[in-house]
């Protein structure tokens, strides 16, 4: 796809029958959107706030949330075809609007993309309850892209719940068990720790490791949370990760592997250059 222009889908168009339709009734081609992988856009949240008359109810939308909150979706890429008749679809620039974000994909890799997003003027102060129909595009989407549904269950809920958030936080280096860091965990009392992996590669920088996107296998800990807010700050703080700017390490969601299963958990990714590389994937093997 010739100019292409990355972007994050969140609603109606993770269903790609819902794209054919609307393409098909405008006379273009479908072919102007690429499906690429699914992608998380962090401390936002969704909600149903605006009115659709097409719709027949409430239509998504993506507002910044708190600390620690995520919206599941896909990262896409538009061409020139795509964008017109994807701003055709959304009403830009009247009732949503194209504007620039940061989501990670599964493997840890940041993107600067474009999203949608429901102006001022036609978002609505309350709560717009979705039909069946159009949630079931939403959930079919995600589910299609092995993405959980909890978020998608809280916005139809109409609260800023729990819901929006996730508990999880994914360790590997010095905030291990036993390392200089740890406390800065401890002191925000988690409600539980289990050894967890995730498929990435760790490289040494020194007193510290990084994990970065790839193949092999990281070990480490899973810590809980039921409100992880508060340690999510601290560690943006202890990793130099302020969203928007350059950081060395970016604070992400990474699917990780526990003796329950996979289970969805925050982590920081290395985003510099350089670092010997690990191939055990096992920072206290170095450090002990």
């Amino acid at each position: 796809m010739a100019s292409s222009t990355p972007y994050f889908a969140y609603g109606s168009n993770l269903d790609a029958d819902d794209w054919a339709k609307h393409c098909g009734a405008m006379g273009v081609d479908p072919g102007g959107l690429r499906d690429l992988e699914p992608a998380w856009l962090i401390d936002h949240r969704l909600e149903f706030d605006y009115k659709s008359p097409s719709r027949e109810g409430g239509a998504a939308d993506v507002v910044p949330g708190k600390l620690g909150q995520a919206v599941p979706g896909a990262l896409m890429e538009l061409d020139q075809r795509g964008i017109e008749a994807m701003d055709r679809k959304e009403g830009h620039p009247t009732i949503y609007k194209r504007r620039p974000i940061s989501v990670s994909t599964l493997d840890g890799t940041t993107h600067e993309v474009e999203t949608y997003c429901v102006t001022s003027e036609s978002r609505s102060a309350e709560f717009v309850a979705p039909t069946d129909k159009y949630a079931g595009l939403l959930r079919r989407g995600l589910e299609q892209r092995g993405l959980p549904t909890t978020h998608l269950d809280a916005a139809m809920s109409g609260l800023d719940s729990s819901g929006h958030g996730i508990g999880h936080i994914f360790v590997y280096g010095t905030l291990l068990p036993g390392e200089c860091r740890n406390a800065h965990l401890l002191g925000y009392d988690p409600s539980g720790d289990r050894v967890a992996e995730a498929t990435a590669d760790l490289v040494h920088l020194g007193g510290f490791p990084g994990l970065i996107p790839g193949s092999g296998t990281v070990r480490g800990v899973l810590y809980s949370f039921s409100d992880p807010s508060g340690a999510l700050a601290s560690l943006d703080q202890i990793e130099g990760f302020s969203p928007g700017q350059p950081s060395l390490f970016r604070r992400v969601v990474l699917p990780v592997q526990t003796s329950e299963g996979q289970e969805w958990a925050w982590t920081y990714v290395y985003d510099g250059v350089g670092g010997v590389p690990l191939p055990g994937g096992d920072w206290l093997e170095v450090a002990r």
